[in-house]
């Protein structure tokens, strides 16, 4: 149970930034590997996966800081930190059967895709009520609470449960907001920025 929970805590971290996430990961099973007796913690020891994660992960640090542009990244990190989420949950659960491995990576995926779409409306919410000057600290808190909720997920399990307890509640409460925040994302309503712009014109 406290591995499922470790998996499911830095899963849900990775969807604030997937790959600050997943360097930690890999840095923590270098350290302790016994905390990763799932299938696939091999891919946390992997050089290459290293070596992308860290492309990624600065390649995220900067665009995200740049307006119009971090839109466009988010909308390709929807479907890229699932993955890690999935990842990051089936390594840190012993290993089971196939169905049983699925299982977890698909709850690590929708825990990774949860605290994401919570990430995007926030982001969205902030910059329709502050015209974006936000965006440079949001951005910068984001990258923080990845990292500190990764380790403290990972040093204290249980605070897994009540993070994704959160999460639902937010998303249940919040549902017309994270509709619209989905909209934007996908290109299906215009950004709050760019309103913003045209009727300054």
């Amino acid at each position: 149970m406290t591995g499922l929970l470790t998996g499911l805590g830095l899963a849900g971290a990775a969807g604030f930034n997937a790959w600050a996430v997943l360097l930690l990961a890999q840095g923590l099973y270098r350290l302790l590997p016994q905390e990763f007796p799932g299938s696939a913690a091999a891919l946390l020891g992997s050089q290459t996966v290293f070596s992308f994660a860290l492309v990624l992960f600065l390649t995220e640090f900067v665009i995200t800081k740049i307006p119009m542009l971090d839109r466009f990244w988010e909308l390709a990190q929807t479907l890229l930190r699932p993955v890690v989420g999935a990842v990051l949950a089936i390594s840190s659960v012993p290993s089971t059967s196939f169905p049983g491995r699925v299982a977890v990576g698909l709850a690590g995926a929708a825990a990774t895709l949860a605290a994401h779409v919570t990430k995007s409306t926030t982001r969205l919410e902030s910059t329709a009520a502050t015209s974006g000057w936000t965006h440079l600290a949001l951005s910068l808190s984001e990258d923080i609470v990845a990292v500190v909720l990764a380790t403290l997920v990972f040093f204290v399990p249980w605070v897994t449960a009540l993070f994704l307890a959160g999460l639902l509640v937010v998303l249940a409460t919040h549902l017309p907001r994270v509709k619209r925040a989905l909209a934007v994302l996908f290109f299906r309503l215009q950004h709050p920025r760019r309103r913003i712009k045209t009727a300054g014109v």
